[in-house]
């Protein structure tokens, strides 16, 4: 089997996404014998010369949201470049925290060169007028989603559209939190269908350990006020949790340890928007006739939008995504 060409790069982002690629241990051994890794900024120092110089790029993972001109730049370049490209993280396939800044992206502007004697000493490129996740500039194959990624899902991605399905180690674990049809392909080897998200369809509730009862919203916390009960789901004990909103695949590991699910997968299958879903059920569990207390309780909000959508606003906002692509 020909070695294929890799590619990695992020733009607007903390790089911890290509970090999670490489913390796929002891399976890095198992990789090199697939691929070649033709240009990737953050672990060789590579130069766009470097990729124009070379041959096309077989698959590109390509995390970090589109927040200024280079990185529309970038994007497009790697684009034309790459036969398959795939949206990893949060921020490439949904705008990630970068975009939360679309809601005052208006007020930004693009700060001046700083001049060092007569010479320029740096100048910075251009923002966008808004933030924007990798499929609203340009077509996206696959995703990955995560803040970061879970190793498990790179893994099976790595293996699907790199190795082809041809590499002995074992997919089960990964598989398992795919949809079936999607589990299928990749255990099969055969390239999954264009648009697939390596990541469940449910929500994240469907897989999470914590016992459900009755959802009665009586007083909300924020996670430094209570104790939580370490066997009972967290919304039900008035903790804000996104999990009922959210794609499962992650396995439920934040709400396993206390800490409620905050959205880095992006919304559901069957979810169409998720801070609305979360509003809708939220409000919709208020154990209470009372106007007065309902409002007391719903003042305890802090910053609904940043929360809801800490991780989805360019594009899963109904009312502040849209394709950009010609």
């Amino acid at each position: 089997m020909r070695r294929k060409k890799l590619a990695v790069f992020t733009a607007t982002g903390c790089s911890a996404c290509e970090n999670a690629i490489l913390d796929v241990h002891y399976q890095v051994s198992s990789l090199t014998g697939w691929v070649d890794i033709a240009f990737w900024p953050y672990l060789m120092g590579c130069q766009w010369g470097d990729l124009e110089k070379g041959g096309p790029i077989d698959v590109c993972f390509f995390s970090g949201a589109i927040s200024t001109e280079s990185d529309r730049e970038a994007a497009v370049k790697l684009r034309e470049k790459s036969e398959i490209l795939v949206a990893c993280g949060a921020c490439a396939s949904f705008g990630g925290l970068p975009g939360l800044s679309n809601l005052a992206r208006e007020a930004q502007s693009t700060p001046p060169a700083q001049a060092v004697g007569e010479e320029l000493a740096l100048v910075l490129p251009k923002i966008e007028p808004r933030v924007s996740g990798l499929a609203q500039v340009v077509t996206v194959d696959y995703v990955v989603p995560g803040c970061p990624p879970i190793q498990s899902l790179l893994w099976t991605a790595l293996q699907a559209l790199v190795c082809e399905g041809e590499s002995p180690t074992r997919l089960s674990f990964a598989t398992s939190r795919l949809p079936e049809a999607l589990a299928a392909a990749v255990a099969a080897g055969i390239p999954p269908a264009p648009g697939s998200t390596f990541a469940g369809e449910r929500a994240v509730c469907a897989s999470c350990s914590r016992e459900k009862q009755e959802k009665k919203f009586q007083q909300y916390y924020r996670p430094f006020e209570i104790s939580a009960d370490p066997g009972r789901c967290l919304l039900e004990q008035g903790l804000l949790c996104q999990g009922l909103a959210t794609r499962e695949g992650c396995g439920g590991i934040c709400a396993a340890v206390g800490a409620g699910c905050r959205g880095c997968f992006g919304k559901a299958e069957a979810v169409l928007d998720p801070g609305a879903k979360m509003v809708s059920a939220i409000s919709s569990t208020f154990d209470s006739s009372d106007a007065a207390a309902i409002q007391a309780i719903s003042e305890k909000f802090v910053d609904l939008a940043g929360t809801f959508y800490r991780y989805t606003l360019p594009t899963q906002c109904v009312l502040m995504s849209g394709p950009e692509k010609e």
